[in-house]
């Protein structure tokens, strides 16, 4: 796990930048991603840069260069089945007590051309391969962008578009010289679900940041399929068959598909631990590894004051699968790592879970553990989402649209305002509700916050709603607001955090049932020795109780209560003032979108320069 970076030479230079030191300022950027060590190499007109956090083969380093010095590269994350590759790629070096570095594999895979083995590589994982002798640079990202990666694109007038950097980071590219900006239209689509697409943002007349076009393939700038790249191609003649080493285990069900991934996963040589929240995910996760004989430690988080009915299910479950239990309560004071949670991600953090996840992370690197197993993916592979199963039996009601609650925060009122929404599974995603836009967010803001209309040729079958919204989801809320809080909040911690749920084999089976998976039915079926205690939980997810948080004395009501901060453009005057009356004299439970307040004024100083990684505390009431 690591920060991975790297720019051509000429633009760096074009654009008045020492390419020495901006890529030395890139990887201070990303210090807290890979606090191990730190490296740069030059290949052709490309610069590669590391940040490395050692999880395999602590003393190796990154970049790596094959020997010769024709082929560089760089890996953020984890080659799950880095056995079966070293075998296929260097037997040699598959019969050591130790293979080396992960970061090999797809450098050796791209010397051989060998785009099978690129297209197969199991696990969560982001790599870039500059040929020194050519200029091409592969590069590629897991299925499911479990790692981030980010790119930016120049199209000069009459020249065609080309990469000319990449980054595990938006704060790295800054540091890189781009001149970031929070656009308007961004900034509604963030107030209204707390993340926002990646549809390219325009960074300058000639610059846009986009993310990889098409994950889980390897892609090259040899090719302009996509206009800036394309497949990488096999050499003229090359057969293209199974990928090389990484035969398909037998099909012998959801379980044993599972039980392969986590044995993958679990597979390290630093201390793991497991993410036991109590409910049906993180549960199948633990009896997996009773299963594999794995007793590793679990750890599960509380907001203070919960009512631990999940906590008393994270207990039974570790009971029964001999799994040490270790609880972790999350209180207010967690909301000061927000700072330097937004100075390491370089972009704002709508989603407060974030820091009960880093608290957890923060307890796991305290008893010494490296790696964390998590089970996201499940809620959006399996259907467990609440709203899944709403959009199965709601009514298209466009006419009651003038009557439903504004400031209505509860599931019935987001049910009502989805009858009579455009898009439904969007407006059952929003986590603010329409009445806190007309409150806070200046007029222009507030009209841009309904989410577009419905898409032509979108399904109008409750089903295929459904199935609609799920692959929206596994494109957008999950590769974009879930993925990216786990990566962030783990590696601010020095943790790796891993996905078993995010397998090829265990997703392609997931995603074979179509609506009659709704409800993690498939799931259940699969582990029915799931404790009762589990099975009666009602899906909830983890959220902090920001409405109570904000009623007590929080430092960053400060924040918000500055004028500097109530002024901003995006807002409208008197609305944030509004809006914390409102919420602390119990009219109306606005505690979320207070957060998404304070982390948008983070993001913001952040980009003035006055955020650092290293802060962890907001100002203080002099």
């Amino acid at each position: 796990m690591c920060g991975i970076v790297g720019a051509r030479t000429d633009w760096l230079r074009t654009r008045g930048r020492d390419p020495d030191a901006a890529m030395q300022q890139a990887l201070a950027a990303m210090q807290l991603r890979g606090p191990d060590g730190a490296g740069v190499a030059v290949a052709g007109p490309w610069r590669l840069g590391c940040a490395r956090l050692a999880i395999t083969r602590a003393r190796s380093r990154q970049p790596v260069v094959l020997r010769g010095g024709r082929f560089t590269g760089v890996l953020n994350g984890n080659v799950a089945d880095a056995a079966a590759r070293w075998a296929a790629l260097r037997p040699r070096a598959a019969r050591r007590g130790e293979p080396p570095n992960d970061a090999w594999l797809p450098l050796l895979a791209v010397a051989a051309r060998d785009v099978d083995a690129l297209a197969g590589l199991r696990g969560h994982h982001a790599y870039a391969v500059a040929d020194a002798a050519s200029g091409e640079l592969v590069f590629g990202q897991d299925r499911f962008g479990e790692k981030p990666l980010w790119c930016v694109v120049e199209g000069a007038a009459g020249a065609a578009p080309r990469l000319v950097a990449f980054a595990s980071t938006p704060a790295a590219l800054r540091a890189l010289g781009l001149p970031l900006r929070w656009r308007r239209p961004r900034l509604a689509e963030w107030f209204q679900r707390g993340w926002q697409h990646d549809a390219p943002l325009r960074l300058a007349a000639n610059l846009r940041l986009v993310a990889v076009p098409q994950r889980g393939v390897p892609l090259s700038t040899a090719s302009a399929a996509f206009g800036w790249c394309g497949p990488l191609q096999p050499p003229a003649g090359a057969h293209a068959g199974a990928p090389a080493g990484a035969a398909a285990p037998p099909r012998t069900g959801l379980r044993a598909a599972l039980l392969a991934s986590v044995a993958r996963s679990s597979t390290a040589t630093v201390p793991a631990a497991l993410a036991l929240s109590g409910g049906v995910d993180s549960s199948c996760l633990a009896l997996a590894l009773r299963e594999l004989g794995r007793p590793l430690p679990a750890y599960q988080a509380q907001a203070v004051g919960g009512d631990g009915s999940e906590r008393a299910a994270a207990a039974a479950v570790a009971a029964a699968c001999g799994l040490p239990l270790r609880t972790v309560d999350v209180g207010p004071d967690a909301l000061l790592a927000l700072p330097r949670l937004t100075a390491a991600a370089g972009m704002p953090l709508g989603d407060p879970s974030i820091l009960a996840v880093h608290a957890l992370c923060t307890a796991v690197a305290a008893d010494g553990g490296k790696v964390l197993l998590g089970g996201e993916g499940a809620d959006e592979l399996f259907l467990g989402y609440r709203r899944y199963r709403a959009l199965r039996w709601l009514p298209r009601l466009p006419w009651l649209s003038p009557f439903v609650p504004r400031l209505g925060t509860g599931y019935a009122a987001r049910c009502l305002r989805a009858a009579a929404a455009a898009d439904p599974a969007a407006a059952l995603l929003a986590v603010t509700p329409p009445g806190f836009a007309d409150l806070v967010l200046a007029a222009d803001v507030a009209r841009r916050r309904g989410w577009r209309g419905r898409r032509r040729g979108e399904p109008a079958a409750a089903g295929d709603r459904m199935l609609a919204a799920r692959a929206d989801d596994l494109a957008g809320y999950l590769r974009l607001d879930l993925l990216p809080k786990v990566d962030v909040a783990g590696l601010a911690a020095g943790v790796e955090t891993r996905c078993p749920f995010l397998d090829r084999d265990v997703a392609d089976s997931a995603l074979a049932d179509g609506a009659a998976g709704l409800g993690k039915a498939k799931l259940r079926a699969a582990f029915p020795d799931l404790p009762a205690a589990v099975l009666r939980l009602q899906k909830r997810g983890f959220a902090l109780p920001l409405d109570r948080w904000f009623r007590g004395e929080l430092p960053w009501l400060d924040l918000l209560a500055e004028a500097r901060t109530r002024q901003r453009p995006h807002l409208r005057p008197g609305g944030v003032a509004a809006a914390i009356d409102r919420h602390r004299s119990g009219r109306a439970d606005l505690g979320h979108g207070l957060y998404l307040l304070v982390a948008a004024e983070l993001h913001l100083r952040w980009l003035d320069g006055e955020v650092r990684p290293a802060t962890e505390s907001p100002p203080r009431r002099a």
